[in-house]
């Protein structure tokens, strides 16, 4: 381990979380939100925040073989909630995913304790995204609009569901504030511009209708806001847009 325990959030974008511990030698298990390998590279450094509360036991594999949320209960982790450094030593795949050791993590227990870590690195050591791309932490705060320009709420937090990433929409206090679980897949992205912090989508017919009372959304002022997450998203035009 490196550098100065406590730090805090800002600057940081999360990129991945401790699914599980590897073995006996303290390697671990990693889900991935990012693409660029690089960033995993021996010799970077990783922050790492830990869930608030030890979890009853381990979770169980999804489909793809990450861990399912489970509920958190019992001791309070030491140090929950800050941002600790830490560099990594070794990284590999094993079976599509990866496969991290950090300095200071010499043994299954030492993993054990990371399951279910946040990790976050500098925003300053994110490559630039491809040309017609963007971060998806930069689009946090958005405002999101139908195609006809109706407005649905402001793009507000992100959840890592199996299979695919779910997006939290809040809904304009005249339409009550409520909470929208919108499925971001290509097929229902119509355009994102993280410079004017706008979302363009086409969600499934019944979607808005399962949460708004009435029309699916009316105009209203924009708001901002939201939690760093970084991942990267094609920009798209009315036919296509796709995910990294």
């Amino acid at each position: 381990m490196s550098g100065t325990a406590g730090t805090d959030r800002r600057g940081l974008v999360a990129v991945a979380r401790v699914a599980k511990a590897h073995g006996i030698r303290g390697e671990l298990c990693m889900d991935i939100h990012a693409d660029s390998p690089l960033l995993f590279a021996p010799g970077s450094t990783l922050f790492l925040v830990l869930p608030a509360a030890l979890p009853k036991g381990p979770s169980k594999g999804g489909p793809s073989g990450a861990a399912k949320p489970v509920k958190a209960i019992g001791a309070v982790r030491p140090g929950a909630g800050r941002p600790r450094p830490y560099v990594v030593l070794t990284a590999r795949d094993h079976n599509g995913r990866l496969i991290l050791t950090l300095e200071g993590v010499v043994d299954r227990n030492a993993a054990e304790a990371l399951r279910g870590a946040e990790v976050l690195i500098s925003e300053a050591d994110l490559p630039p995204p491809d040309e017609g791309e963007e971060y998806l932490h930069r689009l946090l705060g958005s405002s999101v609009f139908l195609a006809d320009e109706t407005l649905v709420g402001v793009f507000e937090a992100i959840l890592d569901t199996p299979g695919q990433l779910t997006w939290v929409i809040r809904a304009p206090q005249s339409q009550g504030g409520k909470e929208i679980l919108f499925p971001a897949v290509p097929e229902f992205l119509l355009g994102l511009d993280a410079d004017a912090q706008v979302i363009h989508i086409d969600p499934p017919p019944g979607l808005l209708e399962l949460y708004l009372d009435g029309p699916a959304a009316a105009k209203a002022p924009e708001f901002s806001g939201g939690p760093d997450v970084s991942a990267v998203f094609d920009d798209a035009d009315d036919s296509d847009a796709s995910g990294k």
